[in-house]
C-alpha cells in the first residue's frame, strides 16, 4: 500500500461531517504561516490520505462582504488528490469537511 492510499480502501465522495474529524484533524495536522494565509497539512480523518489546505485571512472583491462569521472559525475540507467514486467533476477530497479554530500568533 502506498502513503497516499487509505488503510481501509477507497470511500465514496459523500458531503459529510462528524464532531470526530475536527479532533482527529487538531491533533495531527501540521500548521504553517505565511503571512496573510495558513497551511494546514495532514491525513484525513475520514478517508484517511493526505491532504494539504490553505486558509487565507481575507478574500478582496469590490463588493462589500456580507458580515464574517468568528474570524478564528474555519471550515476545511478534504482536498486529498486521491479517487472517490461519485465526487462530482472539477472537485478534490472524499467530501468530509470540519470546522477548527485557529489561532495564529500576530
Amino acid at each position: 500500500m502506498r502513503d497516499d492510499e487509505p488503510a481501509a480502501g477507497t470511500l465514496p465522495y459523500v458531503e459529510v461531517t462528524d464532531e470526530a474529524y475536527a479532533a482527529q484533524a487538531a491533533a495531527g495536522f501540521t500548521v504553517r504561516e505565511f503571512g496573510f494565509a495558513v497551511l494546514l497539512s495532514g491525513r484525513c480523518p475520514r478517508c484517511d490520505h493526505t491532504m494539504t489546505s490553505t486558509v487565507v485571512d481575507e478574500l478582496f472583491r469590490r463588493e462589500t462582504p456580507a458580515a464574517a462569521p468568528d474570524p478564528g472559525y474555519r471550515t476545511v475540507l478534504c482536498e486529498c488528490e486521491a479517487d472517490h467514486p461519485s465526487r462530482p467533476a472539477g472537485l478534490r477530497g472524499c467530501g468530509a469537511y470540519w470546522t477548527l479554530r485557529l489561532e495564529v500568533e500576530a
